[in-house]
């Protein structure tokens, strides 16, 4: 499934910091405000649809969804700075946490484009809840999302189609376990597997092109093979 939000899931799913005003008047709003339960649909740009449960307290988002093969669960804890991914396969859940000191939260860009350049562009309503849309101009097109003057996000658009809409919100406390690794789950690096899969592949590639010397392969093919 192509998601072409992906930034824009990636910041629902990472946020933990405070935009500042856009130029279009008024307070983008804060999206750390909210504790609450929502669920939601992101709809892929070739027509299929993945639903998700993104659960907030404060700077601490949880995202749950179901891949097909298995369920996922995306953590950021801000406040903890730990960041990590729960894969459940075959009724086995394993961890994998990202070091911070790597990690790359796309709200920064997502929230400062928005911040910069966004335009309060009237109100919305979604899900039985009320709140504003914000408009900003992407290569052209429209992309608007609909807030609630507590931060959260009911729906966002790209030109005409829909790419994010929530479809039920629950305010209250949230429980704290919620954010962590449960017991006895395996955990793994997520910087040390992917240095693990690169010096694998480049392993490979040295391998692939001394085969390809070895036998007598034209110039061409070598260099088409990054040799």
């Amino acid at each position: 499934m192509r998601i072409s939000a992906l930034a824009l899931i990636s910041a629902c799913v990472l946020a933990a910091c405070n935009p500042s005003a856009p130029s279009g008047g008024g307070l983008f709003p804060n999206l750390t405000d909210a504790s609450y339960r929502a669920e939601a649909t992101i709809h892929g740009d070739d027509g299929q649809n993945l639903p998700v449960v993104m659960i907030r307290s404060g700077n601490k988002v949880r995202m749950e969804m179901n891949a097909g093969q298995g369920a996922i669960v995306v953590v950021n804890n801000a406040d903890t700075q730990e960041n990590f991914v729960l894969m459940t396969r075959d009724g086995q859940t394993y961890a994998m946490q990202a070091d911070p000191a790597q990690y790359d939260n796309p709200i920064d860009s997502w929230n400062a484009e928005y911040a910069s350049t966004a335009t309060r562009t009237g109100d919305c309503s979604v899900a039985g809840e009320n709140g504003a849309a914000w408009t900003r101009d992407v290569d052209g097109e429209p992309h608007t999302a609909c807030v609630t003057q507590d931060g959260i996000i009911l729906r966002s658009t790209e030109g005409e189609r829909v790419v994010w809409e929530t479809t039920s919100v629950q305010r209250g406390p949230q429980d704290a376990a919620l954010f962590t690794i449960p017991e006895g789950v395996q955990t793994m690096d997520l910087g040390a597997m992917m240095g693990q899969a690169g010096a694998a592949g480049a392993n490979f590639n040295a391998q692939m092109c001394e085969a390809l010397r070895n036998a007598n392969a034209p110039p061409e093919r070598i260099a088409q093979a990054g040799c």
